[in-house]
C-alpha cells in the first residue's frame, strides 16, 4: 500500500469516527497502529496498549462467505477472535447451501475493502442489504469489542450495545445466534 493510499485510509478511519460521535455512538478508545492482517496480529498491538485499555474486551473476528449453490446469499459472521467456525453447522443453522468464502473481487464490490481489512462497518457502503449480517450472541457477553474503523492500522473498542446503535442508525437487520464452534479443536497449546 502506497504512502498517499495509507494515508487516505487513516483519514476514511478518522472520518468514521467522527461519525460514530455524530450518531451518539459512543466508543471507549480508538487506537493507531500498524497495519494487521488478522485478530493474532491484532491482539499482539492491544497488549501493548493494556494499561490503558485493560483486557476485558473480546477481538471480532469477520467472515464474509457465500453459498456456493441456491440462492447464492452473501452472509458477513462476526464471532469472537478464539473461535474456529464449523461451517458445516454454520450452514445448517443458516439454512443454506454450502458455504465457501467471498473473493476478494466480491469484498470490494460489496464491502468496499479487502482481505485482511474487513469490519462490521463496511457495511455502510453496502447499501443493497444483500450481505446478510449474522452475529455471535456470545459477542454480547464482553463488555467491549475491538474493530477497525474502516482500517486495519486503527481500532475502536465500543460496548456490544454502541454496537447494535450502530446497526439500528443504518436499519440493519441482524441474525444473532450462537456461531458454531468446531468440536475437539485444542484453542491453548499444551507445553
Amino acid at each position: 500500500m502506497s504512502a498517499q493510499v495509507k494515508w487516505e485510509k487513516i483519514k476514511e478511519a478518522r472520518s468514521f469516527c467522527e461519525y460514530l460521535e455524530e450518531e451518539k455512538i459512543e466508543y471507549q478508545y480508538c487506537i493507531k497502529h500498524p497495519e494487521v492482517l488478522g485478530c493474532d496480529e491484532s491482539k499482539r498491538y492491544y497488549q501493548r496498549f493494556r494499561d490503558y485499555i485493560g483486557e476485558s474486551y473480546g477481538i471480532c473476528k469477520h467472515l464474509v462467505l457465500r453459498e456456493r449453490k441456491g440462492e447464492k446469499r452473501y452472509f458477513l459472521i462476526v464471532t469472537d477472535e478464539n473461535k474456529s467456525v464449523d461451517l458445516k453447522k454454520l450452514k445448517e443453522r443458516l439454512d443454506c447451501g454450502k458455504l465457501e468464502f467471498a473473493s476478494k473481487e466480491e469484498l470490494e464490490t460489496f464491502l468496499k475493502t479487502y482481505p485482511g481489512n474487513v469490519s462490521i462497518f463496511h457495511l455502510l457502503y453496502e447499501t443493497e442489504q444483500k450481505v446478510n449480517l449474522v452475529l455471535d450472541q456470545e459477542l454480547l457477553e464482553y463488555p467491549s469489542l475491538a474493530f477497525h474503523p474502516l482500517y486495519n492500522g486503527m481500532s475502536v473498542f465500543l460496548e456490544p450495545q454502541e454496537v447494535i446503535k450502530f446497526l439500528q442508525k443504518m436499519n440493519r437487520t441482524v441474525e444473532m445466534i450462537e456461531i458454531p464452534r468446531i468440536s475437539g479443536k485444542c484453542l491453548v497449546k499444551e507445553a
